[in-house]
């Protein structure tokens, strides 16, 4: 799923790069705007350090919910990093391990969780040759946008068709990971490495287990943070 680097061309990989920047610069707009308040200089030097944390020359100062949604998001980017660690067997030698997109949008809200997915991509990139550097901006669409955000309001859609959460959350969380593995298809596809249908065909069939093995393990994940759930 994490598209390594030379997988995809030069046009493709730039222009989904200019996607996920315009997608990463949208979530990062709503989050700041949840966890902020704009407070008048005056205001700011009567609240002292109730307000500690201020930017744009004192116009802007977070929150003390603010403070603990990043700790939160940090918790829970730690959870993913952590759980992508496993890898677990799915067929002939091929295997999969959790992307976490449903767990972080329904714990986080969609905007902050597509915000941590990054995060979590960003890492692996560096640190761990887990996706390439030059190929993130798709693996940021696959993953981020498609796996999480877009995701996410499949799974409150299906939330109130169906009113059981545990069922909206496997569905959504199976479909974002064969979202992911579709879009992914039709970008190496389409990059003229392999062709489109082999390469769907491959990756679709593989990734509907691991789809099973998703939402199984969101589902667990989810309850173990039951009730902390936000909308940000």
């Amino acid at each position: 799923m994490h598209i390594p680097d030379g997988f995809l061309g030069p046009k493709t990989s730039i222009s989904l790069l200019g996607a996920a920047i315009g997608v990463l610069g949208y979530c990062f707009s709503k989050v700041l705007k949840a966890i902020t308040v704009a407070v008048p200089k005056r205001v700011l030097a009567a609240a002292g350090a109730n307000l500690a944390n201020i930017y744009e020359n004192g116009k802007l100062a977070l929150t003390k919910l603010g403070s603990e949604k990043i700790r939160k998001m940090g918790v829970v980017a730690a959870w993913i990093f952590a759980a992508q660690m496993f890898n677990f067997p799915v067929s002939q030698g091929t295997s999969g391990h959790l992307l976490g997109g449903i767990f972080a949008a329904v714990i986080l809200g969609p905007f902050a969780g597509t915000l941590v997915i990054f995060i979590v991509l960003l890492v692996q990139s560096l640190f761990f040759a887990d996706g390439g550097m030059i190929s993130l901006g798709a693996n940021i669409i696959n993953m981020g946008l498609i796996g999480c955000l877009l995701s996410y309001y499949l799974y409150e859609y299906l939330n109130k068709l169906l009113r059981n959460k545990n069922i909206a959350v496997f569905i959504a969380a199976w479909a974002s990971v064969i979202g992911a593995a579709f879009a992914c298809s039709l970008e190496v596809g389409l990059s003229g490495k392999i062709p489109v249908l082999s390469v769907t065909k491959a990756m679709l069939g593989v990734h509907a287990i691991i789809g099973v093995a998703e939402a199984i393990i969101t589902i667990f994940l989810l309850k173990m943070f039951k009730g902390k759930e936000e909308s940000i």
